[in-house]
């Protein structure tokens, strides 16, 4: 019952996560500038992203990152998020 109950609580999860938003391959690039798309963790991150933020928010995120140097907190989220998966 335990593992019935288990397997079910997975498949609702995985049904709750949304399709990744579209954004364009010059944006995923520039990403992977700055964190490899061989680091699992990176990977996850885009993934996190493209799946909570719009292309417009990202960027919109990026460009005060460069302005002020505040890191938008659902970016932090997705990386710690994909790191605490990895070393969890």
């Amino acid at each position: 019952m335990r593992v019935l109950l288990a397997a079910l609580a997975l498949l609702s999860l995985g049904a709750c996560q949304a399709a990744p938003h579209d954004f364009p391959a010059s944006a995923k690039a520039e990403f992977n500038q700055g964190c490899p798309a061989t680091d699992s963790v990176c990977e996850c991150t885009w993934d996190e992203l493209t799946r909570s933020m719009t292309y417009e928010d990202y960027q919109a995120a990026v460009d005060r990152f460069r302005r002020e140097g505040l890191m938008d907190p659902r970016i932090t989220r997705a990386r710690t998020h994909c790191i605490e998966r990895k070393h969890g």
